[in-house]
């Protein structure tokens, strides 16, 4: 018999989740409480398939429960499931946030349900993401022995790559993911903007824009970031990283600071990789800042 999930919070990740599974056969979606009835119907309609729900008490039984709410609301919601039900013995609770870990579900622990933090790591926003997309996708796990082994068949179905962990530092993590993920589209938007101001024509500087980042994606995969950096910091040009500064000072004042940091990353890079010999590094230094 199919097992059966139920979901708090089916907001864009949970919702873009419970499609998955629908669209690979992987589980019954079960009930689905949103904060409003509306949003709960909007979630229903939106995913294709769940019931919707009056409360936590009102739901029916389940295999799984997803805890799809805000990062801050993880906890409450816990909270609350603890409190309103008798049933969770055996059950495999868990939410999606990389944030927190086991801890934020620590009330349900009290009522025998088996506890995981999974956090996919890519956007679950797009509204038409398909099992192609979510393909080979990281899903860093950590929960218990028995809510491993329960909710791994849910992300391999969807063709996530099951990681699991033990006892990370969760802030340390997340602040990982987010540098890659959102200050990596957040500074390709300045170097955009950079490019306008230069003169390119917003379409041209789109294009330039995606294709260095394509290639630069290309590279990463092919042979890592310690391997692959070039540019004038791991070449010890220290006039072209000058001139650089002189162009941002006249535009740009305010992004003179992000850039000499981002330089900085760069010039950690070349002198762990040795790059560069001391009276460069100290150029770079007195260019950038110790």
């Amino acid at each position: 018999m199919k097992k059966r999930i139920n979901i708090v919070g089916c907001g864009r990740a949970a919702g873009s989740l419970a499609r998955l599974w629908l669209q690979a056969d992987a589980v019954l979606i079960g009930d689905v409480l949103n904060r409003s009835g509306q949003s709960s119907q909007a979630a229903v309609s939106h995913v294709g398939a769940g019931t919707v729900a009056e409360s936590i008490a009102s739901m029916g039984r389940a295999d799984y429960w997803l805890i799809g709410t805000s990062d801050h609301q993880i906890e409450h919601a816990a909270h609350t499931l603890a409190t309103a039900r008798q049933d969770l013995g055996g059950t495999a609770v868990f939410h999606l946030a990389g944030r927190f870990g086991l801890e934020a579900l620590a009330p349900l622990a009290e009522q025998g349900a088996d506890l995981a933090a999974v956090h996919p790591v890519r956007s679950l926003t797009h509204d038409s993401l398909s099992l192609e997309d979510f393909e080979g996708t990281a899903c860093v796990a950590e929960g218990s022995d028995r809510a491993m082994k329960l909710i791994e068949p849910l992300v391999t179905s969807i063709g996530g790559a099951w990681l699991p962990v033990k006892g990370i530092d969760r802030g340390l993590y997340h602040a990982s993911v987010a540098i890659i993920s959102n200050i990596t589209k957040a500074i390709a938007w300045k170097a955009q903007k950079w490019q306008e101001k230069a003169g390119l024509p917003s379409s041209t500087a789109a294009t330039v824009t995606h294709q260095l980042l394509h290639s630069t994606m290309e590279d990463l995969f092919r042979s890592g970031a310690r391997q692959s950096i070039t540019g004038p910091v791991v070449r010890g040009d220290t006039s072209t990283i000058e001139a650089h500064l002189e162009a941002l000072a006249s535009t740009h004042p305010d992004d003179v600071e992000v850039y000499r940091v981002l330089a900085k990353t760069v010039l950690e890079l070349a002198r762990e990789r040795g790059d560069l010999d001391q009276e460069t590094l100290s150029r770079f230094e007195f260019l950038l800042g110790p």
